[in-house]
């Protein structure tokens, strides 16, 4: 009889939590104060902190941030210059190329910066062929241009371990 009186049941716990909740807002960057970090221009830290924005925890590969979104604020050559440094200094991937259909391209926030970090050899690499590119940009319009830079954007792509 003792027993019953003080035995009393544990309150139900209401739901479950699920086993990550990431904890927004993300303002913590990877690789915030590393050489390839220290590379990328104001646009490139500002379009990246965007990225960091629209990360909730979950959809780390699953990115877009289309013109549209930031046009009011920078201008479609310094927007398409810092993707590229985001891109090739290893802070991003691209995940699906957009153009075809109106759909925007899908990237990803990736770690390659960490190997990189490693290796300043390919970091002087990829800022001489992001420098390249820009400098290709400044010249008249032809095909040969236009598959130079290809060309530079894929090099930076190899080089980045993608």
């Amino acid at each position: 009889m003792g027993y019953a009186k003080n035995y009393q049941k544990k309150p139900k716990q209401k739901s479950r939590k699920k086993t990550y909740q990431p904890k927004p807002p993300f303002s913590s960057v990877e690789g915030n104060g590393t050489l390839p970090f220290n590379k990328l221009d104001r646009g490139a830290v500002w379009v990246l902190m965007r990225f960091y924005a629209k990360f909730n925890g979950y959809n780390r590969y699953d990115l877009s941030l289309p013109y549209k979104e930031v046009k009011h604020e920078m201008s479609s050559k310094i927007f398409t210059r810092s993707i590229w440094q985001c891109i090739g200094f290893g802070f991003l991937d691209v995940t699906r190329w957009g153009r075809l259909e109106r759909n925007s391209s899908l990237y990803g926030l990736s770690n390659r910066w960490r190997k990189l970090c490693e290796e300043p050899e390919k970091l002087e690499k990829i800022e001489a062929l992001l420098k390249e590119i820009e400098h290709l940009k400044k010249q008249k319009g032809s095909a040969q241009k236009r598959t130079k830079i290809y060309e530079h954007r894929h090099k930076i792509l190899k080089l980045g371990g993608r």
